[in-house]
């Protein structure tokens, strides 16, 4: 029915309003009260909204009053925010031809507004009256509503919000029946602040926006008040918390039914579009296990090619890369607890799917990537006693096992040692759960970065550990004696491992 949004005006609307119009003058003083002077509004506009800055004196007030009337059911809306304010800093309202009924919500947002305590709350903010025929207990701070009944002013106050600030977008709304029932209210941020109900009559009735000030309490003016938007829709809405924001503007009626067409079908061929440009997109791997067929979750795969791949499967056992770069990738995949992959060449366009088998890794390659003894030298390591040098002779255990001797210590030339996991039979549940080809170089790591004992022991974050070793750590608790868990920090029990 009525719908202006003033952050997109650059001037007012002359087609939906008029200044001072005469209803308008009409409404002003049964608001106000006798004795005031119309004041002619220069609004100004912007991306904030609507500005008005007028009302800066005793005694006067200016409108902006809707060119056409309105026959209820209807709801009337404003969103404005006043950021000066000594008297009606703002003020929204449905008149009458005549003015004589209809309801207003006006803001006045200055707390010391009141001639004394009244219901100001506060006794150190309270103004003494310029005016002397203003009671001792008399306050405008608020924002409130006042009936027209058919009376010749407006005097049937009632308060909505006793305790309003500049600064702040408040929701303005008043709702006619057909039976000429009005309820009003008042919401900020999606809040109902306050809100009240009286019988208005039937109207019709003209929309009006206004800045006042009647008799100041301490002092005049000024006003400064932005507003947003106003609109009036036909039915009565219930009162409820609503947004106080400006927001998008509603559509406009009367858009023709073929531009409605238009925009329906240039939004289908974009969701087209996107949909087969997505369709098109990406490079899929999914690793399962060689017998089963089963998926592996938390596998790691690498692809080298046009761009550098790399993720972690999913509990479906997939790993999804988006779009890539079109070319041959090399790719890779291991699992903790399963054998590598052998490293194969795919070739992957627009939409590329990939699925690598590995197979369960019962004894892994040797740990820390040593190659085994060679002759005329000596291995001391772990299973020192077992191990025999290129003689055949059993190197024997003791003090010495795990340590490399030197030719002057009448032993062969010193090695890195080697690590073999153990066999069925010979503790290897002790690894359950550990890939065979990690081991190894999780044993090298913690020989590095020396923590062989409590007092070296590290967080697993200094040993540079991946969280996989961290949850089979705990899944292990109790059960693990090489890799040792003390406070968050870990070890390598040296001793354990030989005996392993």
């Amino acid at each position: 029915m009525l719908y202006d949004d003033f952050a997109r005006d650059a001037n007012l609307n002359t087609s939906v309003w008029q200044m001072n119009g005469p209803v308008g003058s009409a409404f002003g003083p049964d608001d106000i009260g006798g004795g005031v002077a119309v004041i002619p509004l220069q609004p100004s506009f912007s991306s904030k909204g609507m500005e008005i800055a007028q009302a800066n004196s005793s005694a006067v007030f200016g409108t902006i009053q809707s060119n056409k009337s309105f026959a209820p059911p209807f709801t009337a809306t404003a969103v404005v925010e006043g950021t000066v304010s000594n008297g009606h800093t703002f003020g929204f309202a449905l008149a009458s031809t005549n003015a004589s009924t209809g309801v207003t919500i006006y803001g006045n947002l200055n707390p010391t507004n009141c001639s004394h305590l009244g219901d100001c709350n506060d006794t150190a903010v309270c103004g003494i009256p310029a005016n002397s025929a203003i009671p001792s207990d008399q306050c405008y701070y608020g924002i409130d509503a006042k009936i027209g009944q058919g009376g010749a002013s407006w005097g049937n106050k009632v308060v909505l919000y006793g305790n309003p600030s500049v600064n702040v977008t408040y929701t303005l709304q008043i709702s006619v029946s057909a039976s000429g029932s009005a309820q009003f209210s008042v919401s900020q941020g999606g809040g109902l602040l306050g809100q009240g109900t009286a019988q208005v009559g039937t109207g019709p009735f003209y929309v009006i926006i206004e800045q006042a000030e009647g008799a100041p309490v301490a002092h005049p003016g000024p006003n400064q008040a932005y507003w947003f938007s106003v609109g009036l829709t036909s039915g009565t809405t219930a009162i409820t918390t609503t947004s106080t924001q400006p927001g998008p503007a509603p559509a406009p009626a009367g858009i023709p039914w073929f531009v409605w067409l238009i925009i329906v079908a240039a939004l289908g061929i974009l969701f087209l579009i996107v949909l087969l440009w997505y369709r098109r997109r990406g490079f899929t791997v999914t690793v399962l296990e060689t017998r089963r067929r089963s998926p592996i979750p938390e596998a790691s795969v690498m692809a080298k090619g046009p761009e550098k791949l790399s993720g972690t499967t999913d509990k479906d056992g997939k790993v999804s890369f988006g779009k890539v770069d079109e070319g041959e990738y090399t790719v890779s995949v291991t699992a903790l607890g399963y054998n590598p992959s052998t490293p194969v060449t795919v070739k992957v366009k627009k939409k590329t799917e990939y699925t690598e088998k590995l197979d369960r890794g019962e004894r892994g390659p040797q740990m820390g990537g040593t190659t085994p003894p060679t002759p005329g030298r000596e291995s001391v390591g772990p299973e020192a006693g077992n191990a025999t040098p290129a003689t055949g002779t059993a190197v024997p255990s003791g003090p010495q096992a795990g340590v490399s001797r030197t030719p002057e210590e009448g032993g062969a030339p010193a090695v890195a040692p080697s690590v073999t996991p153990p066999s069925e039979g010979e503790g290897s549940d002790e690894f359950e759960g550990w890939g065979g080809g990690r081991i190894g170089q999780i044993v090298k790591t913690f020989r590095e970065k020396g923590a062989v004992s409590p007092e070296t022991a590290l967080t697993a974050e200094e040993l540079g550990l991946s969280r996989l070793f961290v949850r089979i750590m705990k899944r292990r608790k109790g059960k693990a004696h090489v890799f040792v868990e003390i406070n968050g920090r870990y070890y390598l029990n040296e001793k354990a491992l030989r005996e392993l």
